[in-house]
């Protein structure tokens, strides 16, 4: 079966999108669909769940807003330096008063080149087709004559009798073209997995969120993805470490190659070693025939992901160490090495420098390893994210429920939710919002929202914020449930946590476990400062 692919565009890019989909006939079915927004996002749900397109293609904010929401493969067709440049040169031709809007971000390039080619130019920037609108108006206003942007861009411009041009190249929709190709032909015949993936879709860009940390965790993903350096990526459970790790991979010179990924807690010691170094035919009982490659010989040239590194065996850690210290692995049963080239990520819920300290982690593996370090921070220390994040998770849910019933859901429970401690963070934000979506479907009255959740609300009707610094005088009963104990620890200083602990481990009648769930912190955590 052809790879059948939709394209949305709704504006000039329409034209040149048809012309560069005949060359296609005959080996893929495109369909162009002039949608956009919450339409396109209809359409593509409804498509890709009835099993009638594999991949999809999106230009500009049209493609941001479904990239934000939609869980299929999309391809966004993107601009570099030299396509805009190409597009101010053209301009440049019919006029010398030239503005450029693009979508979200400037270009660096563009200062030297209006040098270089004496081009008076003036820029701005979009996010919405009434942001768009504005900018345009705002550069007719400063005598610009032509702009250059995207099919939206240069249909407004067009509207308010300014000459316009596109800011994509032919190239660029070729290359969107040839890339959705390859990955719906990859998807037909098994080619994307989770835990062994030829291809990841995820970049910086997918992490929901304005705060200023998820701010910095873009910008660090950027500069990890251009230094081939092992890097290390901590976080409480939930927070996306394999989110981080995928857009690493993403933004690297390698994200053509294969990402492959492992949770080294969810296998056990025999299995785990088969699946790292792979075996030779007749190397134990049940060996398949020809022997199999591991994951770090599957990862030629690309990335491998291990997940959850600090469960990993100590045995094991030593191996590891010993193909990243000389870039050559053995499989089992074989008494040669094979050259393996890749770039390792990890990734751990636990402090790793902590469990070096009590002998749980091999010292020179955790220094190998923290080439680069990145600390993902958990959900209810970026409180302000909680809002943009639940309605994403509201709006993706397969559940049919209308815009205007999700809004005011999120209008009631979000001040209480910005309260709750989230132990399980967004992956525990994610579940709330979905159960929160089908209950919709047979409550009318959304006043009792909270009875929905029993066990992530108490029966006080509002949390009440708790006062840290008076928490060794404060009376017991204040602390009579782990809701209350976990929102105490994420808001108190470093000195005074120490106290919660021991409070929540006397609730809880001692049990780590328990405690180290309830506060969202790790069992290492809780003897330290428990004892």
């Amino acid at each position: 079966m052809k790879p059948r692919i939709v394209v949305f565009s709704i504006s000039a890019l329409a034209g040149t999108l048809r012309e560069i989909a005949r060359d296609y006939t005959s080996s893929a079915n495109i369909e162009l669909v002039p949608k956009a927004y919450e339409d396109a996002l209809a359409y593509a749900r409804n498509r890709y769940y009835t099993d009638t397109a594999d991949v999809f293609i999106a230009a500009g904010s049209n493609a941001a807003f479904l990239q934000n929401q939609l869980e299929a493969p999309l391809v966004i067709i993107r601009t570099d330096g030299f396509d805009v440049m190409q597009a101010l040169a053209s301009a440049r031709k019919a006029s010398s008063a030239v503005g450029l809007v693009s979508y979200e971000h400037s270009f660096d390039e563009l200062e030297q080149f209006a040098r270089a080619f004496d081009v008076p130019l003036s820029t701005r920037t979009y996010r919405t087709p009434e942001d768009a609108r504005r900018a345009v108006r705002e550069l007719a206003q400063l005598g610009v004559q032509v702009v250059v942007g995207s099919g939206l861009v240069t249909e407004i411009a067009q509207e308010m009798g300014m000459d316009a041009i596109l800011i994509y190249s032919r190239q660029g929709v070729v290359k969107a073209f040839d890339e959705a190709t390859r990955l719906a032909s990859a998807k037909a015949t098994g080619g994307v997995r989770r835990n062994s993936q030829a291809y990841t879709f995820h970049t910086e860009q997918d992490l929901i969120g304005s705060s200023a940390a998820v701010q910095r965790l873009r910008s660090t993903i950027r500069l990890c993805g251009s230094i081939d350096f092992s890097v290390l990526i901590q976080g409480e459970t939930g927070v996306g470490k394999e989110l981080v790790a995928q857009s690493i991979h993403t933004a690297s010179p390698r994200a053509g190659k294969p990402f492959v990924a492992i949770n080294c807690a969810s296998l056990t010691e025999s299995l785990l070693e088969s699946e790292l170094f792979g075996y030779e035919e007749g190397a134990f009982s049940g060996a398949v025939k020809g022997g199999r490659a591991g994951m770090f010989e599957s990862a030629q040239g690309g990335t491998v992901f291990l997940d959850e590194i600090g469960d990993m065996p100590l045995a094991f850690q030593t191996r590891l160490l010993r193909i990243l210290e000389d870039g050559t692995v053995r499989r089992i049963g074989s008494a040669s090495s094979r050259k393996v080239d890749f770039r390792l990520l990890a990734a751990s819920n636990v402090n790793l420098q902590q469990a070096v300290e009590e002998g749980r982690f091999r010292e020179d593996l955790y220094f190998r390893l923290n080439e680069m370090l990145i600390q993902i921070p958990p959900l209810r220390e970026r409180t302000e994210d909680i809002g943009e994040l639940a309605g994403y998770f509201l709006r993706t849910t397969p559940v049919r429920v209308s815009k205007s019933r999700f809004d005011e859901f999120l209008n009631a429970a979000l001040p209480v939710l910005q309260t709750l401690p989230w132990p399980g963070n967004i992956r525990q934000l994610k579940n709330v919002c979905r159960r929160a979506a089908v209950l919709m479907l047979q409550e009318s009255d959304l006043s009792s929202w909270r009875a929905w959740f029993p066990d992530l609300i108490t029966a006080t009707p509002t949390p009440t914020p708790i006062s840290i610094p008076t928490l060794p005088d404060m009376p017991s009963e204040s602390f009579d449930n782990m809701n209350a104990l976990a929102l105490a620890y994420s808001r108190a200083p470093k000195q005074e946590r120490a106290t919660i602990v021991r409070k929540a481990l006397a609730l809880a009648g001692g049990q780590v476990n328990k405690v180290a769930t309830g506060l969202g912190i790790s069992r290492s955590t809780v003897w330290r400062l428990g004892n």
